[in-house]
């Protein structure tokens, strides 16, 4: 492993550079303690020499790719179905479901209620103009909170509903695997998108305090 790991600067496949059985649905902890061990054997700072400095160092970002592809549940489906099913479509055949647009609709409302918001507080230079959008303030927060929870319970559903997909794998249903591949995708990229931009949205409510 450690041979090929000189050879390449991004992995492959993550899993296999990690010591983990491929799966979908595999723990973000698991993946964490086999990062934090692979990560102590072939730390740069443990290196004898400049050449094998260099060989840590290109094994050590294969790592920490390969960490970030499995943590993020979208890129470790793109990665499962460049390894497995290259030939399944990119993209679905349908748009955003109704749970979706659901989703998309909260999450467009408070992003924008807090740039709002953020605006205002800019604007204010008084005590009293500043008093006088604190209500507002307060209502914004809220609403954020509220729909980084509806995202969060949406992406840990999802994260748990991806042992059916490994349990269609198991059974040699690779068709059918295929066949949900490229949705599961897109709704992985949609829920963390939107957990981007609303941890964004919080950041940006602190910064004009």
């Amino acid at each position: 492993l450690w041979r090929e790991l000189r050879r390449v600067s991004v992995p492959a496949d993550p899993w296999a550079l990690l010591g983990l059985p491929r799966t979908a649905s595999v723990p973000a902890e698991e993946v964490r303690a086999a990062f934090q061990k692979a990560a102590a054997e072939r730390h740069p700072d443990q290196a004898g020499d400049g050449a094998e400095r260099a060989t840590r160092t290109a094994a050590f970002a294969a790592l920490n790719e390969a960490s970030a592809t499995l943590t993020s549940p979208a890129r470790r489906l793109r990665a499962l179905r460049a390894l497995e099913f290259p030939d399944s479509p990119a993209t679905p055949v349908t748009g955003m479901d109704d749970g979706l647009l659901s989703l998309f609709t909260l999450v467009g409302a408070a992003v924008r209620s807090a740039a709002d918001v953020a605006a205002k507080k800019r604007a204010a230079t008084t005590f009293l103009a500043k008093a006088a959008v604190a209500a507002e303030e307060f209502r914004s927060m809220e609403t954020l909170e509220a729909a980084t929870r509806t995202v969060d319970a949406a992406l840990e559903r999802f994260t748990a509903d991806l042992a059916s997909l490994d349990i269609a794998r198991g059974l040699a249903d690779r068709s059918g695997a295929a066949a949900r591949l490229p949705e599961l995708i897109q709704r992985a990229a949609f829920l963390e998108k939107w957990r981007a931009q609303l941890r964004a949205a919080f950041a940006t409510q602190f910064e004009s305090a």
